[in-house]
């Protein structure tokens, strides 16, 4: 049913965005799957996990690590316990699918469908469009079958959990006593140990450090460098531009300059299903009179909205209104939405006058970018019929600048591209690499020396292992400060004495329950809390003074925000206590080539 799409490929998918899923499949060389697609990972009620699959997962997750993290060595990796986790999400995507199957939940190629080509980031005019879709999975070398493969899963966990929590309900009490606990006022002690004055209490010796060193080889490497010699050509000179060209660029791209149909709105949306969703929506709606009357329920302000983009059905409505309508309930995913058209702006193209300036640099720029290229491969024709770089600018006493030794993360920054990079960085000592595009102009450029990647000496590394000795040895003196004084302050009643005594620093606030940290939130009577965290280069604890009911009782819109956030919660917690259930009873067989990976 989707060859259509493996030709021509259309989008990404609803709610699961790039951010997470276009990185799935950039390969970090963990290796090659082909030879180990029939060994086995674990099984899961007798349902295979294989290598492949295990690999597969292993490098999206390693991917979206190295994207926020950057390069991660293998000893972290290790602390991580990222092979564990890559292995129990695995388990949990079979568990999920076993449910699912067992309910008799499954996805249809219709809606697989739908989730792809209804993304607006592959859409054009509305419209999903292969062209973008083609060159996503290129750039990613990422397979349709394996992103489709992706996008089933995740519609099914939807599903489930959907089916899952759809008979939750909040009761009045419930939620008269959550804003209750939320809204009580906390006096709280917050203690922090800066790690700068542990670190002062760390003393090492030149064994330790040699001894941490050689525990740690891999951490200290020098990574592979190479030595460029380049000729580089800006993007500069001057160049005419008749008023006829202008006129005939225009013309030629004049879907570039137009302006889409837009609306501002005002939006409220009553989260949850069934028929008390429903009759909250109702009555929302019945309150809304004019615009002005959405302040009483939302303190968003109104959005402009491409009309475009939005679903087919949402589309037609919206071009159908006018300024001032109140549209809604309409039903959605996560509940019913009741929208207010502040301002309409329909579609229109810019007129050539509006946009001359525009279209003028534009073409200006490039006629430059392409006198250049050409330029470019004129000299480049000729470097290569002088065997290289450097004795094309010797025998026509042409001067080269050189790069000193540039590792990959160097060349990337160089260049302003990690792809030039990495293309550079495999390259053999003498070649020369046909002319480079960048932002600024075009390089060619030669190897001229390379040095391998390498594991550095102790003297070598000996200031970076110091500061990672001390840092890792003053975390620890922190750490244990701490728990020395959690045991301490079980029998001492002025925590703010023991706590300055201790070395800590004492600040005290009065806050809203709603306004503090995760650990002091659950918290329901006075004490101190017997957890630290890290926060920054500080270690902090908290200990609560006194707490305080509130006086005062919730508005209508208030309860309406604090029932949704409850039922949110409540759905979100019945789907993780099924998740625990199945996994604390399922029959899980992990085989001995896990080990090896």
């Amino acid at each position: 049913m989707f060859d259509f799409l493996r030709k021509s490929v259309s989008s990404v998918f609803g709610k699961i965005f790039l951010a997470v899923i276009i990185i799935v499949f950039v390969f970090w060389g963990i290796g090659s799957f082909t030879d180990y697609r029939k060994e086995i990972v674990a099984e899961v009620n007798r349902d295979k996990i294989t290598l492949s699959q295990f690999q597969e997962y292993y490098n999206f997750k390693y991917t979206q690590l190295k994207q926020t993290l950057g390069d991660i060595s293998q000893e972290d990796l290790q602390k991580m316990r990222l092979k564990e986790t890559v292995l129990e999400e695995l388990i949990e995507q079979k568990l999920i699918e076993q449910i699912a199957k067992k309910y008799g939940i499954r996805v249809t190629d219709e809606e697989l469908k739908l989730a792809i080509t209804h993304t607006p980031a592959f859409q054009e005019k509305g419209s999903f469009n292969p062209a973008r879709y083609q060159s996503f999975l290129r750039s990613l070398n990422l397979t349709p079958k394996a992103f489709e493969k992706l996008i089933r899963a995740d519609i099914l966990r939807q599903k489930l959990a959907n089916l899952i929590s759809a008979p939750i309900i909040v009761s009045e009490m419930e939620v008269d006593a959550y804003y209750n606990f939320q809204n009580q006022k906390l006096e709280v002690l917050e203690l922090s140990l800066p790690f700068s004055v542990c670190a002062r209490e760390v003393r090492w010796t030149e064994g330790e450090l040699e001894s941490f060193f050689h525990a740690r080889r891999d951490r200290y490497v020098e990574d592979e460098k190479v030595k460029l010699a380049y000729f580089f050509i800006p993007y500069k000179g001057e160049v005419e531009v008749t008023e006829e060209e202008l006129k005939r660029y225009y013309q030629e791209n004049i879907e570039r300059f137009k302006e889409p149909y837009r609306v501002k709105v005002r939006r409220i949306l009553i989260v949850g299903k069934g028929e008390e969703a429903l009759n909250r929506a109702r009555e929302i709606r019945t309150a809304l009179k004019e615009l002005k009357d959405f302040d009483r329920f939302s303190g968003q302000k109104g959005e402009w909205v491409e009309v475009d983009v939005l679903p087919e059905e949402l589309k037609n409505l919206i071009r159908g209104a006018r300024v001032g309508d109140i549209l809604g309930p309409l039903e959605g995913k996560d509940g019913y939405l009741i929208l207010g058209i502040e301002e309409v702006k329909p579609e229109r193209y810019f007129k050539y006058e509006e946009v001359r300036s525009r279209l003028l640099s534009e073409l200006k720029e490039q006629k430059i970018k392409a006198r250049v290229k050409a330029k470019a491969n004129e000299f480049f024709a000729k470097i290569i019929a002088e065997d290289g770089l450097v004795k094309w600018a010797d025998k026509n006493n042409s001067k080269l600048e050189e790069t000193s030794f540039l590792t990959t993360e160097e060349l990337s920054k160089f260049f302003m591209s990690r792809d030039i990079a990495q293309n550079i960085i495999k390259k053999q000592r003498g070649d020369t690499l046909p002319p480079i595009e960048t932002e600024r102009g075009v390089y060619i450029v030669q190897i001229l020396e390379k040095q391998p990647k390498r594991n550095l000496t102790f003297n070598e590394a000996k200031n970076l292992v110091k500061e990672d000795f001390i840092a890792e040895k003053a975390k620890t003196f922190c750490e244990a400060k701490a728990q020395e004084f959690i045991n301490k302050s079980k029998n001492e009643r002025d925590l703010r004495r023991l706590a300055e005594f201790a070395g800590f620093q004492v600040k005290s606030m009065k806050a809203l329950r709603r306004d503090l940290p995760e650990m002091l939130s659950n918290r329901g009577v006075p004490g101190l809390i017997e957890s630290y965290s890290w926060m920054g280069r500080d270690l902090k604890m908290f200990a609560i003074l006194s707490i305080e009911d509130p006086t005062e009782k919730p508005e209508d819109e208030e309860k309406i925000i604090y029932r949704q956030i409850l039922l949110e919660y409540k759905r979100y917690k019945s789907w993780m206590d099924l998740l625990q259930k199945e996994r604390s009873k399922a029959k899980v067989k992990i085989y001995p080539i896990f080990q090896q990976l």
